[in-house]
């Protein structure tokens, strides 16, 4: 990130540059982060799912 100082003013074509470039860079597919985001989401439905096939047992006494 550029710092500027406080009394530095933008022209409107830089600042629409800017905005645009920006804008663009958010909207980039990054096919990195989405295969890091569709594993943590798989990792942590089959968290999900193997938590809920675990089932405590009780034992039961007979009062023979």
């Amino acid at each position: 990130m550029i710092n500027l100082n406080s009394d530095i003013r933008l022209t409107d074509e830089l600042e629409r540059q800017l905005m645009n470039e920006a804008i663009e860079e958010q909207n980039r597919f990054k096919p990195g982060v989405a295969l890091k985001n569709l594993f943590v989401k798989l990792g942590g439905s089959t968290q999900k799912s193997s938590g809920a096939k675990t089932v405590g047992t009780k034992h039961a006494e007979s009062a023979a």
